[in-house]
């Protein structure tokens, strides 16, 4: 089901192929995973961004790595110049 629903994102959202569900190991399969599985360093951010936003900018603590922030940025801006 997971596959399935990067799949429907991947096609509706930014009008590419997201190939999960025939290569279990995509780029966008593996980007989308690293965004959602949940850290105690992303959990901490997220706390500290909702309580004490001060503190996530002192730790320098982050929700997604540069690496795949950047990934899904080029995604969005080649979609949004396509459309």
């Amino acid at each position: 089901m997971g596959r399935f629903t990067t799949d429907v994102i991947a096609s509706c959202a930014f009008g590419i192929n997201g190939n999960s569900l025939k290569d279990p190991d995509s780029e966008f399969g593996r980007r989308i995973r690293t965004i959602l599985d949940f850290t105690v360093k992303k959990g901490l951010a997220m706390l500290f961004a909702w309580f004490a936003p001060h503190l996530k900018t002192m730790f320098r603590l982050k929700f997604v790595d540069d690496e795949t922030n950047n990934y899904v940025r080029q995604i969005v801006w080649s979609t949004v110049q396509y459309r």
